[in-house]
């Protein structure tokens, strides 16, 4: 059975406006639901504790947070204090962000986040086992830190975030799951899953272990040819980043000629432009567009790729939409 999860948007109100996002989610049926963290928007803690009192059964997830703008020691009273709110229902969703946002944004050190991320989880593991914990990983020290409060989870899950191929290795040889990019097509999809099980696969463990998840952006619609002009523009955004832009393009299959020419047109302030040189087949291909019934199939052919379970982040104004037409 596929374990379909669906993510909150950003632009939350109020508690009340939460609260009923929290219970169409877990009306329809979906297994989990995500926050994400987005800078400078909502305090994705926050809101996981406000949601862990007002749901029931919905497992909880957050993807993703770092181990710079909350340490870890800070992370594991976090997360084991939600679980303990929420009845066990917690997921740590942990990525490496970005350097400048870290560090050029909000003035903190930023260094070495794959060792980071490597450390955060074997200290995470131990606090929460009860253990105190002394080491130092990636610019982080910890000084015999132990919790003096243990999640109810036996083993609480820990994803990690991953594009490229170390991430994915680490995902596979440490996490309990790995959150795949949003708007990654499914040739891309299928090789980074590949990456997650082989090697987990090499470290001893057993690969099925592995929860592979992969957020996609949902545009319910009977005209996807009207959104087309938006929706271009969105991945020339994103393939304009460094390193992602080829990672999602080359292992997705797709021509990765358009970068420098997009990325010219982007540093040049011309995002129509930008948007022009995005194939609509490339668009198309990153994310769930059209009617529910095309919207399953494109789930379909996810899960075909690897994936484990399927999360769903739809606009906030078709929140209700999505829990209706494509509950699980």
């Amino acid at each position: 059975m596929i374990k379909t999860g669906i993510v909150l948007y950003h632009g939350i109100d109020s508690g009340e406006e939460l609260a009923s996002y929290g219970r169409m989610a877990e009306d329809a049926g979906f297994a989990s639901l995500w926050v994400t963290e987005r800078y400078f928007h909502e305090e994705t803690f926050s809101m996981l504790g406000y949601l862990s009192a007002t749901t029931r059964r919905i497992r909880l997830g957050v993807g993703v947070v770092n181990p710079y703008t909350r340490s870890p020691a800070l992370l594991g009273m976090g997360a084991a204090t939600l679980d303990r709110l929420s009845g066990g229902r917690m997921m740590l969703g942990l990525g490496r962000s970005e350097a400048d946002v870290i560090r050029g944004r909000m003035g903190m050190e930023y260094r070495s986040p794959l060792p980071r991320l490597r450390g955060t989880a074997a200290a995470l593991r131990s606090m929460w086992s009860g253990e105190r914990v002394s080491a130092e990983f990636g610019g982080a020290r910890l000084t015999d830190v132990g919790l003096a409060i243990r999640p109810l989870q036996e083993r609480l899950p820990i994803y990690m975030a991953a594009i490229g191929p170390r991430a994915l290795k680490l995902a596979g040889e440490v996490s309990d799951g790995v959150l795949l990019n949003a708007y990654a097509p499914v040739e891309y999809v299928r090789w980074a899953a590949a990456q997650v099980r082989d090697a987990a696969s090499n470290a001893g463990r057993d690969p099925a272990d592995i929860d592979i998840a992969c957020m996609s952006i949902v545009r319910l619609t009977d005209d996807p040819e009207s959104l087309m002009p938006a929706l271009r523009e969105r991945i020339a955004r994103l393939i304009a980043e460094p390193f992602t832009g080829e990672t999602l393009l080359d292992l997705g299959g797709f021509d990765t000629s358009i970068l420098q020419p997009v990325r010219e047109s982007l540093a040049a302030g011309d995002e129509a432009a930008a948007g022009e040189l995005v194939p609509e087949y490339l668009a198309e291909a990153c994310y769930l567009l059209g009617d529910a019934a095309r919207c399953r199939e494109r789930i379909r052919e996810y899960v075909d790729a690897g994936v484990d379970t399927p999360l769903l982040l739809p606009r906030l104004d078709a929140f209700e939409r999505t829990c209706c037409e494509l509950a699980p």
